[in-house]
């Protein structure tokens, strides 16, 4: 795109090539640009066996946990280790793997889950993590689940060149 320089008060950015100076428009990058959108997702009565299972199967560390095919929380790799360890002293009689299979996701998860537009802008996702004290914001469309914002997926774009 060859912007004249007199738009100068337009957010640009330009490189010259040929004697010419050619502009693009800078834009805010959006969630959409970053969010990750193969998700695993959790119901509520599904046991932590069965959540610890897919998290080291799918080497991912945050599922949406879902009622009735809207979100109504969020699981997280330490909220296993935090419900196990809780579940370990509650239950001394048991071993860890049946506490694994006795405790459900509703008994340990996060509610309710902090959700952001993917038309949201990173600046405005970095916002709402570091204001809630979240690592994995849930991003919402017309009212489903489109994909999952991470602090990393939020560092490391703003690591970039």
């Amino acid at each position: 795109l060859l912007i004249p320089f007199w738009l100068s008060g337009l957010p640009l950015q330009g490189r010259v090539e040929y004697g010419f100076l050619w502009m693009t428009l800078m834009t805010p990058k959006t969630v959409r640009e970053i969010m990750t959108t193969e998700m695993v997702t959790l119901l509520r009565n599904d046991t932590l066996r069965l959540a610890d299972d897919m998290m080291i199967r799918t080497n991912l560390r945050h599922f949406p946990v879902l009622e009735e095919g809207k979100a109504v929380g969020i699981i997280h790799r330490l909220d296993l280790i935090r419900a196990s360890l809780v579940s370990f002293i509650k239950y001394r009689n048991l071993s860890p793997g049946e506490i694994l299979s006795t405790v459900v996701v509703n008994d340990v998860q996060m509610e309710p889950p902090t959700t952001i537009s993917p038309d949201a802008t990173l600046k405005e996702a970095a916002r709402i993590v570091v204001e809630k004290n979240t690592d994995c914001l849930l991003v919402v469309e017309r009212g489903d689940v489109v994909g999952l914002a991470t602090r990393t997926d939020l560092l490391r774009e703003m690591a970039k060149d």
